[in-house]
């Protein structure tokens, strides 16, 4: 419930598809019931592909994890409710594959638990709240080129070297514009 209204509160529609990635969810049924009710395009592995198609990951934890792994590699916005290792490398490898231009939503999970335990507050200040707090993670989440020295404080699995990938594409590029110089004798 409390990521529906978190992404409710950022501006997604009942009308939104929203894939879940997850392992074996404890009284599933229970728990994602209110998020399916303000979701009902929620999908999972288990929804998406029949049983003949998961069989062979069926018993292989991350071989079902992989297939979590690709849907979100490639969805068009990726939000992040936990911590980990999943989240972490999924995030680098979309900045990375989409040179920095992957739509990633990382909520500031102290201030969203703060949020969601004002009873007293009103929807369109939580949605204000959701919007501030989405727009930092926007602006967090911009990969800025970086020619100089790392002095890396994050995670190099977030942040997949961010230096080398602009001394490279650099490179490449004066390479590409110079590349009439270039006489084969």
């Amino acid at each position: 419930m409390k990521v529906g209204m978190m992404l409710r509160g950022m501006g997604f529609s009942k009308d939104t598809p929203i894939y879940l990635a997850s392992g074996k969810i404890y009284q599933a049924d229970r728990y994602l019931a209110p998020l399916q009710k303000m979701f009902p395009l929620l999908q999972t592995k288990e929804t998406l592909a029949t049983e003949d198609e998961l069989a062979p990951f069926k018993g292989y934890s991350s071989r079902l994890a992989a297939v979590d792994y690709l849907v979100c590699l490639f969805s068009e916005v990726f939000v992040t409710t936990q911590g980990g290792n999943f989240p972490h490398f999924l995030i680098g490898h979309r900045r990375y594959l989409f040179n920095g231009h992957a739509k990633t939503i990382k909520p500031d999970k102290i201030k969203l638990v703060k949020l969601l335990q004002n009873t007293s507050m009103s929807w369109i200040d939580f949605k204000d709240q959701m919007g501030s707090m989405m727009a930092e993670s926007d602006r967090k989440g911009i990969m800025v080129p970086r020619v100089k020295k790392s002095t890396r404080k994050g995670s190099i699995y977030s942040n997949p070297l961010l230096e080398c990938r602009c001394l490279w594409e650099s490179k490449r590029a004066t390479n590409r514009s110079n590349s009439y110089l270039m006489v084969d004798r």
